[in-house]
């Protein structure tokens, strides 16, 4: 059987993917800055850009990869059967025991749990509902993930390690952000450049660390990475002020911790990585 395998070029390769990724994604975020567009094209050009990494992944595999890699990509991107159910439930259940600990800890502080209700406020039709669910799952699981996780995670991996691997693909996802953090209407232009955005980035970072521990433990799974991604969106903590943002930081050092010290056990790089 033919192995999956990508021919190595300095596109395909690690900064190769990073960089179309991010001139995708900033050449249409740019545009949304400097030109006067209407507004009705702004929710349609947000999702737009944000389909950089995707993107950039599925050329790079159907451009350099063989027959047998193209197969193994999409069949990461389909196959629920590569996660399991364990892995469904902790995909699942994860980043709301992550959101229910953080405000039980900030409960101590004065802190006050969001109604569940108030999460899904202004749904209050077909359209808006049909709306809230193609772009919570469009704007970041599936226009990121095929990248992120389906692309590059494995030869970061393979190269630097899964701790360090984690680590700069925490740092480029900040990265790749940050034109958004000028857009209004974004959730990233509403946190500006205090507090929120160094607690966001480093939500990122270590939403890196868990996205490669539940990766590597679902077969590669991108469906899996997409499902935790969304689960990510739905259960992130907004409108804390200074100290409910430190509570939830250190909650999730404590969940990177707990991850990095199964990986010094079991040893971080597995030797089965397909080469990509």
């Amino acid at each position: 059987m033919e192995k999956p395998s990508i021919q190595q070029t300095a596109l395909s390769g690690i900064w190769g993917f990073f960089a179309l990724s991010f001139i995708f994604s900033w050449l249409v975020w740019g545009a949304m800055l400097a030109l006067p567009l209407p507004g009705d094209l702004m929710l349609p050009l947000l999702i737009l850009g944000a389909f950089g990494p995707s993107f950039a992944a599925i050329y790079l595999v159907h451009r350099y990869g063989n027959a047998a890699a193209k197969h193994d990509f999409w069949s990461r991107v389909l196959s629920f059967k590569r996660i399991g159910w364990v892995w469904c439930l902790v995909i699942l259940l994860i980043m709301p025991a992550i959101y229910l600990l953080g405000f039980y800890i900030y409960s101590f502080f004065g802190g006050v749990q969001p109604p569940v209700a108030s999460l899904f406020s202004g749904l209050d039709s077909a359209s808006a509902i049909l709306l809230f669910a193609f772009v919570i799952i469009m704007a970041g699981p599936v226009s990121e993930e095929l990248g992120w996780r389906g692309y590059v995670l494995d030869p970061l991996q393979q190269k630097y390690g899964a701790i360090a691997g984690s680590f700069i693909l925490g740092i480029a996802w900040i990265l790749w952000h940050l034109p958004l953090f000028f857009i209004e209407g974004t959730s990233q232009h509403a946190k500006g450049f205090g507090y929120q955005f160094w607690s966001w980035s480093f939500q990122l970072i270590a939403l890196s660390f868990i996205f490669t521990w539940v990766y590597n433990n679902t077969n590669r799974s991108i469906l899996g990475a997409i499902l935790l991604h969304l689960m990510a969106n739905l259960a992130y903590p907004t409108n804390l002020e200074p100290t409910g943002e430190l509570i939830f930081t250190i909650v999730r050092v404590l969940v990177v911790l707990a991850i990095v010290l199964a990986w010094k056990r079991k040893g971080a790089v597995r030797e089965e990585l397909v080469v990509i």
